[in-house]
């Protein structure tokens, strides 16, 4: 909806409101009502996100107007123009959280367009409405709370979650099948016991299957098979405790259930595009 030369012109009357500090993630939890407003018509440096608990938002661009509802989650990419607020006569019940995305974030966040740099995604299943809410809450205790240098890293897992499960959700949406009951219980039990040694027979008892069917259902729907998924969850745990826990190579190897630190090199590198060494290195800049 276009809106009118007297809007545009109230409009360019009103100051910008400030924006976050740059670089730095920062979130909350607002509940408000009209004249609620925020403008910044050369947006920010940071994404902004948004979810929706009650009531409803609106988000205005020339020649667009969107309303956001209970469970529906907006995106606004840096630089968009920022102009929302309440929607008359109700409550916007919601979290926010300004955020620098992790490169592998942006695949998660391919939400539909409903203006420019503006994406939406609603969120019909309650159950994840509720773990989405439970993780704004940890992303906000957590980002204000600056008694460990490790309260940004935990803020910044409560956003990919939301993130994670969004992406998740979308491809629901859109017709993929949610994972079934077994494979998921497979999926469970390699990241609960990720240093351990795993085979095909024993995950397929767990998922109530024969091998050859556990190992066809696992590639169908999660689109790797059971071993290159275990390889994934143990480098990129790998990869985790090289940047923060201080052990060394060869402890990290063993520690995700690589007998070989020479294997675990030559794997984390065809993964990550750098060997554990100059991971480490790049991380500790």
């Amino acid at each position: 909806m276009k809106r009118s030369a007297e809007n545009m012109h109230k409009t360019a009357e009103i100051p910008d409101t400030p924006a976050q500090p740059p670089g730095l993630l920062m979130s909350g939890h607002f509940h408000d009502y009209l004249p609620y407003r925020v403008l910044r018509r050369q947006g920010t440096r940071d994404w902004v996100l948004f979810f929706t608990h009650e009531g409803a938002g609106r988000f205005i661009q020339e020649g667009v107007y969107f309303e956001t509802r209970p469970g529906g989650l907006v995106l606004i990419e840096p630089d968009a123009y920022h102009d929302y607020g309440c929607v008359k006569d109700l409550v916007w019940d919601f979290s926010w959280a300004h955020f620098i995305a992790r490169p592998h974030w942006l695949a998660l966040m391919k939400w539909p367009l409903v203006g420019k740099g503006l994406r939406a995604l609603d969120i019909q299943d309650s159950t994840v409405r509720e773990r989405m809410r439970g993780a704004f809450e940890r992303c906000l205790g957590d980002s204000r709370n600056p008694q460990s240098g490790l309260n940004d890293e935990l803020a910044q897992n409560a956003i990919e979650e939301v993130l994670m499960l969004a992406a998740r959700e979308q491809r629901f949406s859109e017709g993929q099948r949610p994972l079934s009951a077994g494979v998921r219980r497979a999926m469970e039990h390699l990241t609960a016991h990720l240093s351990e040694p795993q085979d095909v027979p024993n995950l397929a008892r767990l998922a109530g299957l024969s091998p050859s069917r556990f190992a066809h259902r696992f590639k169908e729907e999660t689109g790797d098979s059971a071993i290159a998924y275990l390889m994934k969850l143990r480098l990129r745990e790998a990869a985790r405790l090289l940047e923060f826990s201080g052990r060394s190579v060869k402890e990290v190897a063993s520690d995700v259930g690589f007998e070989s630190p020479f294997y675990f090199s030559r794997q984390f590198r065809r993964q990550f595009g750098l060997s554990p060494r100059a991971y480490l290195r790049k991380m500790a800049r």
